[in-house]
């Protein structure tokens, strides 16, 4: 459950909120409608832990797990969409990149302590196997295809992507992650019709409150 108790905030002369209050229980979804301006972002950087009130409580969990999907455009290159995508879902993602590089290491002649490299990589596969990690690339290419990608770019490097593409390649990162909440800022900007399409149902098919 997170709430705002008697919430008030503001910059300099600008007022956001005024002893706001709120609830939102599990499994709910609310939608945040206002002017640019009005205080919506502010108010997920209050939960988040960003930003804090000037006065009243912020009440969130401390075991919740939250996706927050800004405004701001990531810095992302070097790798390919699919990775970069995957590289944002949590423990699940970290444990990817390390089988990764823990195969590249296991068929480099160059590679010393060889037992100990294949010991961490029984180690990190079976966490892999258990948390379902195998089945995380087809749900990758499965959410970047409905937010427009097509094959040929999800293999492409992402620092090629404009800044409009990068950011739905971080909608991807927090679709994949494994949270309880979902905070989605402005999600629909930079997507076209089938895209807002496809993001509305897998919204509505998630059992995670999402605002």
């Amino acid at each position: 459950m997170i709430s705002f108790a008697n919430v008030s905030k503001q910059y300099g002369k600008q007022v956001l909120f005024v002893e706001a209050s709120f609830q939102l229980n599990p499994g709910e979804k609310a939608g945040l409608v206002g002017p640019n301006g009005a205080g919506k972002s502010t108010l997920f950087r209050m939960i988040v832990g960003e930003e804090s009130p000037d006065d009243g409580v912020v009440n969130v969990p401390k075991k919740l797990a939250i996706g927050y999907f800004k405004q701001e455009v990531d810095e992302m290159s070097g790798r390919p969409v699919l990775d970069e995508a995957i590289a944002g879902s949590g423990r699940l993602g970290d444990l990817h990149h390390e089988l990764i590089e823990l195969e590249r290491a296991m068929s480099d002649p160059a590679t010393e302590d060889l037992d100990k490299v294949l010991e961490r990589f029984g180690t990190v596969q079976e966490e892999y196997q258990h948390q379902g990690g195998y089945e995380l690339e087809a749900r990758a290419r499965e959410v970047l295809h409905g937010l427009g990608f097509a094959d040929a770019q999800i293999e492409g490097d992402v620092g090629a992507l404009s800044g409009g593409w990068k950011m739905r390649v971080s909608m991807a990162k927090i679709l994949l992650g494994k949270f309880d909440v979902l905070l989605l800022d402005e999600p629909t900007n930079h997507l076209d019709i089938e895209s807002i399409v496809w993001l509305e149902a897998s919204c509505a098919a998630s059992r995670r409150p999402s605002s």
